[in-house]
């Protein structure tokens, strides 16, 4: 918007100064002659007037095509609608039907006939052939991605390395915010191409799994029922009810495997702080141990030159050292 506001003020403040100066006659037939005059290209006969017809048109409909993307999106996220009912990435489909469509729109009124468009096709799909596939194979990628909708705006992934909310689906890229706030741009085929993790596909379920240790000495019993009674939560879902089981005979304690679902997975850390922080103090008031490393150390034997001498005051100081500590101090 800023730069097509700031085109159209310098507009109208040209035409003004022009009108003002008496040179608005002469300024229009100039400007006229030289976007209507024929021109030749080789055997194409070709105006100013069309190409700048053209490049408007089609600088509009690019316009339109984000603008109303961007709304799209922006009304996608304000209401609360499921994610089968919002667009999501069909935006994507909106904008390259509004591009394409401008497109055509403006080769009929710059007049440009369909066998030149052949012609520059055919110019585009040699340059492919030498070195657009990965342009063409993230626009390719873009659009099945729009049509299957495996991704939508708004929905948690993870794509190798990276794992974040998914901020815009582009046409050769699409945009994910990470956790720690950093913007990560990935491109459409890597988006095909590698194992995708959404985890908000059908719902915002999350399963969380704790591992908690406790020593061999302890009642087992006990502590799958003190365990329960803290998953027993308002914000831990009963169905599927949370687990609670005995998972190995460690080196040092008997290992218990918690598994227990809660229904956003915008919470599922804090729950997870929140539950481990009550088993440490449920399990503090119990009186069962959570066992941590100890080591041992037995001396069988010392050198028979190393002897445990205690020293008293200046003893053990070198001579010069043991000097200095004996005079008084000397006032100047």
């Amino acid at each position: 918007m800023k730069g097509l506001l700031i085109a159209f003020s310098l507009s109208i403040w040209t035409y003004g100064l022009v009108w003002h100066l008496g040179l608005y006659d002469k300024f229009y037939n100039s400007i006229e002659g030289f976007l209507t005059t024929n021109r030749t290209l080789g055997n194409t006969e070709f105006q100013f007037g069309s190409i700048l017809l053209f490049i408007i048109i089609l600088y509009i409909s690019t316009f339109l095509a984000n603008n109303i993307a961007y709304f799209a999106s922006m009304k996608d996220q304000s209401t609360t609608r499921t994610r089968k009912q919002r667009l999501g990435s069909s935006v994507l489909l909106i904008r390259l039907g509004i591009v394409f469509l401008g497109f055509f729109i403006a080769a009929t009124a710059a007049k440009i006939p369909l066998d030149s468009i052949a012609i520059v096709l055919g110019a585009l799909s040699v340059g492919i052939g030498f070195g657009l596939q990965t342009i063409i194979n993230n626009l390719v990628s873009g659009i099945i991605l729009a049509f299957e909708r495996p991704i939508q705006i708004g929905d948690e992934i993870e794509v190798g390395q990276n794992i974040g909310t998914v901020k815009d689906v582009g046409i050769r890229a699409s945009k994910i915010q990470a956790y720690d706030g950093s913007e990560v741009v990935i491109p459409n085929g890597d988006l095909l191409s590698q194992s995708l993790i959404n985890w908000t596909l059908s719902d915002k379920r999350r399963r969380i799994e704790l591992f908690v240790g406790v020593g061999y000495g302890s009642d087992m019993k006990k502590v799958k029922s003190v365990i329960e009674g803290v998953l027993d939560r308002d914000k831990i879902l009963k169905a599927p009810s949370p687990r609670v089981l005995m998972q190995d005979f460690g080196s040092s304690s008997v290992d218990f495997r918690l598994l227990f679902w809660v229904e956003t997975m915008d919470i599922w850390i804090d729950m997870r702080s929140e539950v481990m922080n009550a088993i440490f103090e449920a399990f503090g008031e119990n009186d069962i141990e959570i066992p941590f490393p100890k080591r041992d150390l037995y001396i069988k034997g010392l050198p028979g030159m190393w002897k445990e001498k205690i020293s008293g005051p200046g003893e053990g100081l070198p001579s010069d050292l043991k000097d200095i500590d004996e005079e008084p101090p000397t006032q100047e």
